[in-house]
């Protein structure tokens, strides 16, 4: 599948497009400054990408956007000879409420966005890529930063390899369970708990909510906007982007120490298969039209059987999302839509969401407790945690239990709310003395962290 990967991440690559209150320096486009201002507004436009005739694409990119600034990423594609119009992928940045963009569809489209995947209606498919990246921020001083705009095309003709098989290569990433997170989204946050699994394998200490209420798209009220995942872990440094791989091509991720995210969709029964029309991967632990997992490995039997080793946070908790699956099995249940996400350069970590320290406080209620933030009383709000029917936050905490935990996710968490005098709502029957550590994690980027001894 040569060229089915176009990449603009560098000097060269930039230098190739058009700028407009822009500039590349270091390897990346920011705001052009002048008299020690930036524009509060500025565009990049990518060289125009040829790629094999193809019928989807999807657009990644991975920016820094500090509290004050956003980027939108729009792409056009060449059908006959003829550009479409610009699909926008909607504002991007941890610190907003996020959204993609719905257009109006007419039939005669050759193109038509459908969250994150741009496909082709034409018959004989798309041959160029146009990238182009708006720039916007509130303050003179505070730009946001582009690092890397990706652009992966499904090409018409796709023939799929499965490579050589691999005796025995395992990636070391940490596993969670989806299920057992915070009631309210847990069985809708497949998309964030892979990145947040792929990214904690390169160090980073995530919980999987944490990644959850940082990605989530407001106009397809979900987690799984593949666009906003990858730019998600480009915020904290990682190159990180979406595209269409065959097995062959995961096999040499894993062989070059690189664990990745993938989407699948699959039944695990016979008779599952055979109601929902899906294909069948045995040892599963439930049946879904859509999810993302993360693969970390192969191996193959002494007869010759090949297997993937996958964490499925479908699983019933964090010890059962470490899984084996037949390789053929997979291959059917598998899109060819994949993570690819690589070392972490902490240069380009300037705006990742943020952490603030705080405190609790006892108030006269039983089980209510006061957040204060440098000394000062803040009110949560009620509707911290919901709102108009959407999860828009959480608020949870872990027991210290005397055990060593690989990542603070794999703890025990217990899930609370705020009380209607804006407090922290925790368990008068916990013991005095118990040290524990509460989160509230908000939807604009931003989770405050307490410890606390009650």
């Amino acid at each position: 599948m040569a060229n089915n990967l176009l990449l603009v991440k560098d000097e060269a690559a930039f230098a190739a497009g058009t700028f407009e209150n822009t500039v590349c320096t270091g390897g990346a486009v920011r705001m052009e400054q002048r008299e020690g201002c930036c524009a509060y507004t500025g565009y990049y436009t990518s060289a125009v990408l040829r790629a094999p005739a193809f019928s989807a694409l999807v657009v990644s990119w991975n920016a820094a956007t500090p509290r004050g600034t956003s980027l939108e990423v729009c792409v056009r594609v060449r059908v006959g000879g003829v550009w479409t119009q610009w699909f926008s992928y909607g504002r991007w940045s941890p610190f907003i409420r996020r959204a993609s963009v719905q257009c109006a569809r007419a039939e005669e489209d050759p193109a038509y966005l459908d969250t994150d995947q741009l496909r082709i209606t034409a018959p004989e498919g798309a041959d160029g890529v146009q990238m182009r990246v708006s720039f916007y921020a509130h303050e003179a001083q505070v730009t946001p930063v582009l690092f890397l705009l990706a652009a992966a095309v499904r090409p018409l003709t796709w023939r799929r390899e499965i490579g050589d098989p691999i005796y025995g290569r395992c990636v070391p990433v940490p596993a969670y369970s989806q299920s057992i997170r915070d009631p309210r989204i847990g069985s809708v946050i497949c998309s964030p708990t892979t990145i947040a699994m792929l990214m904690n394998r390169w160090g980073e200490d995530l919980l999987p909510e944490e990644a959850a209420h940082a990605n989530y798209d407001y106009t397809y009220e979900g987690h799984g906007n593949w666009s906003f995942t990858t730019a998600l872990a480009g915020c904290y440094g990682y190159e990180c982007y979406v595209v269409y791989a065959d097995i062959a091509r995961l096999k040499q991720e894993v062989k070059n120490g690189f664990a990745c995210g993938v989407s699948v969709r699959y039944a695990d029964t016979p008779i599952h298969a055979d109601e929902h029309s899906l294909p069948l991967v045995e040892g599963t632990t439930g049946t879904t039209h859509g999810h993302l997992m993360v693969v970390r490995g192969f191996e193959t039997d002494e007869d010759g059987a090949e297997y993937i080793l996958c964490n499925d946070s479908y699983a019933k908790d964090d010890a059962d999302a470490e899984r084996r699956y037949s390789l053929e099995q997979f291959a059917r249940a598998w899109n060819g839509i994949a993570y690819f996400i690589h070392g972490k350069d902490n240069a380009r970590a300037i705006a990742p969401p943020e952490r603030i320290m705080g405190e609790l406080r006892r108030t006269e209620i039983a089980g209510e407790y006061a957040l204060f933030l440098r000394g000062e009383r803040r009110s949560v709000p009620i509707d911290f945690c919901e709102r108009g029917g959407v999860c828009t936050g959480t608020v949870c905490y872990t027991v210290q239990d005397g055990h060593a935990h690989a990542t603070t996710a794999h703890k025990r968490f217990y899930y609370t709310d705020v009380t209607q005098s804006g407090n922290i709502r925790l368990d008068p029957a916990i013991p005095a003395g118990t040290r524990m550590t509460v989160f509230l994690i908000g939807e604009l980027g931003t989770m405050i962290v307490a410890d606390l001894t009650v």
